[in-house]
């Protein structure tokens, strides 16, 4: 299997799906704090979280295969403060779109042998290039998960907590 063009299919076939399931989430909602049992965070935050995960952490570990040193603290990765008081939604589109090109990018300079090598990154320890972006794969789709549970089953959380305290 050739990894780079797999790759590159799916995460740009996962970044399109998790702005798509944003998308479905009612505008009035997508700032919203939703129901209890749909997480703590709103759909906007969670396009914040992939899109700073992908920027500050993936991107610049990726490039540590191709012999760039990276200059990343774990110390430093502070995105609560990042987050403030929120984003603009389209905004954040525009950026994630840019940062998943980036990666994209990079995935044909990498080698059979490269995929399967082991590397010190400052989040994960040791772990080899096939990891980091398996990863990345697996956070797209848990963070779409997340926001397609809250396009589709708010409202039926909401009665459940409504009838719930209403006891």
């Amino acid at each position: 299997m050739d990894l780079s063009s797999w790759f590159t299919t799916q995460l740009n076939e996962g970044a399109e799906g998790f702005i798509w399931a944003v998308e479905q989430v009612p505008p009035d909602r997508r700032w919203l704090a939703p129901p209890k049992q749909l997480g703590e965070w709103n759909a906007g935050r969670h396009v914040f979280h992939v899109l700073y995960y992908e920027q500050n952490a993936v991107v610049p570990c990726m490039k540590i295969w191709l012999g760039q040193s990276v200059a990343i603290n774990e110390a430093d990765f502070d995105e609560d403060s990042a987050w403030g008081e929120g984003q603009d939604l389209q905004t954040m589109f525009t950026e994630f779109r840019r940062v998943r090109a980036a990666q994209l990018e990079l995935l044909p300079n990498f080698n059979e042998q490269l995929w399967h090598e082991a590397r010190s990154t400052p989040f994960w320890g040791d772990v080899t290039l096939l990891w980091l972006v398996s990863k990345t794969f697996q956070h797209t789709a848990e963070h779409t998960h997340d926001v397609m549970r809250i396009a589709l089953f708010w409202d039926a959380y909401a009665r459940h907590e409504q009838a719930q305290s209403g006891r």
